[in-house]
């Protein structure tokens, strides 16, 4: 077949869900080789206000009736590809004991199912928004230490025998030195052994050509594209300039995704029939290829017919169904990026991650950053993810991120006290600090007069505990009287990064009444000493001037 006829026929598959509306819909069937289909279905978590799901939320998800179960039944009849978000395992496991039993038991049913596992990024976050700005590494080597409580986290647990034959963990005796065992690590947690490779799947229509050398640098196995985002491809794997990317059938998983979705069984087997049509129409312009087709990837999509669905297309006639490992392990074609849109969360990711690096900055002043910054940049992937980003209330929601990001920045404070008076050459400056964090800090304080009419001691460091002020007093030497503007700076000691905003105090030196204060007092005790003299001095004159007139009296006979 000529490219141009098979070009006729693919865009005949294209169409034919539109011309043919019904359950009776005809189509090209193909021969040769079967074609062989892949279906990808991502379990994402609910959505959250919270960093990790917490206890109660995955109580609720993963009950008889919550999402998360209702998906894993759904996936696990059929043999299609997990794209999980590691969100929900790594909340599972740092709970530790704490950990609801529903929630264990999800994650055991999940981690031995035999169908393909791949991780999406944290939280389901678009890749495309993090590589266009050059940040991939902004998802990985994640750090959930901050949400580890050591209390759930006992003695290594070992299986007893029950007499029903059934093995229930039991605690081991703790260490006879008292020390507690060692916390899981982030990497652990947030581990998935099994899984067929890094595959990073953007979403749908965002990728650029610059972009897929961003994403073989940050060691992506593969990419997982829809086949608007790339050349016309005779197979579902394409080489884009040395990097495998495997490309779903736009058209075809939108039939699928309605196929799945349908409450009702007309509305279902309508759609299964026109996905039919597509298959065949896509077979018959490249018989013995690979489709691959995709589910939504928002966290309340339903998959209340993508057992039926997936029924179907086992039973279909020339269909061979795989996992997404055996379109990796097929042959590829060579391909080009075709530049997709860049909407409004691509274009403001660079300044969430300014805000970010600087929150990053401003951690330095903790003992332990993380227990800020860790949180955070979660929260940026949360905000990130590929269906808040669809959402209507997303820019409002990206406007509280960076002011809550301001909040943290604006937290510790210099704390103004008005002008200070010094009356004395040698005297003490007071400086208050303000925190507002949840958490204690260390700054180095700098003060500087803007003329050498004082000196001041500094710079020191000061220790402020959560939700407190605390003031130190800097020995300080006045020089000359006057007038002088000094300022006062916080920065990290660590880092010399500087913290909050710089402030400047008038200090009013007068320093003279202290030398009026000695003279006055050295004039008083003169004044004292000149009397008490003068007092002396009279009384012995009185008292030189009595002698004298006795001794004339004496003298001449006069009787006294």
């Amino acid at each position: 077949m000529t490219r141009r006829g098979a070009g006729v026929v693919a865009l005949a598959a294209l169409l034919a869900p539109l011309l043919f509306a019904g359950p009776a819909a005809a189509a090209p069937r193909a021969t040769g080789a079967p074609v062989t289909v892949s279906v990808v279905v991502p379990i994402t978590a609910p959505e959250t206000d919270g960093v990790l799901l917490d206890a109660e939320t995955l109580v609720v998800a993963t009950s008889p009736s919550g999402t998360l179960t209702r998906d894993l039944d759904a996936v696990l009849a059929t043999s299609a590809t997990i794209a999980l978000d590691p969100r929900i395992p790594v909340s599972i496991r740092a709970l530790g004991t704490a950990a609801p039993e529903s929630a264990t038991e999800w994650l055991t049913r999940l981690e031995a199912a035999p169908n393909d596992v791949f991780l999406l990024a944290y939280a389901d976050a678009d890749l495309s928004a993090l590589a266009r700005a050059d940040a991939l590494d902004v998802a990985a080597n994640l750090d959930v230490a901050f949400a580890l409580d050591a209390g759930d986290f006992g003695p290594p647990q070992t299986p007893t025998p029950t007499p029903t034959g059934t093995a229930t963990p039991a605690a081991t005796e703790a260490p006879a030195d008292g020390t507690p065992p060692p916390l899981p690590t982030s990497e652990e947690l947030l581990a998935w052994p099994a899984a067929i490779g890094r595959i990073a799947w953007p979403s749908e229509g965002s990728v650029a050509t610059g972009d897929v050398a961003a994403y073989a640098a940050a060691g992506y196995d593969a990419l997982l594209l829809s086949s608007a985002n790339v050349s016309e491809t005779a197979s579902a794997l394409a080489d884009l300039d040395g990097m495998p990317a495997i490309v779903a059938d736009t058209a075809a998983s939108g039939l699928m995704r309605q196929a799945s979705a349908a409450l009702d069984d007309a509305t279902r087997t309508q759609a299964i029939d026109r996905l039919g049509v597509a298959i065949d129409g896509l077979a018959a312009a490249h018989p013995g290829r690979s489709i691959v087709l995709t589910l939504d990837r928002a966290s309340t999509s339903s998959l209340v017919g993508l057992v039926d669905t997936y029924r179907a297309l086992v039973a279909r006639e020339g269909t061979r169904i795989a996992g997404l490992s055996a379109v990796l392990e097929g042959t590829s074609d060579s391909a080009r990026v075709v530049d997709g849109a860049e909407p409004e969360h691509v274009t403001r990711t660079p300044s969430l991650l300014a805000a970010l690096t600087a929150e990053h900055d401003f951690a330095t002043i903790l003992a332990d950053p993380t227990l800020l910054t860790s949180p955070r940049r979660l929260q940026l992937l949360a905000l990130l993810s590929v269906s808040a980003v669809e959402s209507a209330a997303w820019s409002s929601e990206a406007d509280a991120f960076l002011d809550r990001s301001r909040e943290i920045l604006d937290s510790v404070t210099i704390v103004d006290t008005g002008d200070i008076l010094v009356a004395s050459s040698s005297t003490s400056i007071p400086i208050h600090v303000a925190n507002a964090l949840d958490y204690p800090v260390t700054v180095r304080i700098d003060v500087r007069p803007l003329r050498p009419r004082i000196r001041i001691d500094s710079p020191v460091e000061l220790t402020i505990e959560p939700g407190s002020s605390k003031a130190v007093r800097l020995p300080a030497q006045a020089i000359t009287n006057g007038e002088v503007v000094v300022v006062v700076s916080l920065s990290s000691p660590g880092t010399g990064e500087p913290i909050g905003q710089s402030r400047g105090f008038n200090v009013d030196l007068q320093a003279q009444w202290e030398t009026v204060g000695i003279v006055v007092g050295a004039v008083l005790v003169l004044v004292f000493l000149a009397g008490i003299a003068r007092n002396v001095v009279l009384r012995r004159r009185r008292a030189t001037a009595e002698r004298a007139a006795d001794a004339g009296a004496a003298s001449t006979g006069d009787p006294e």
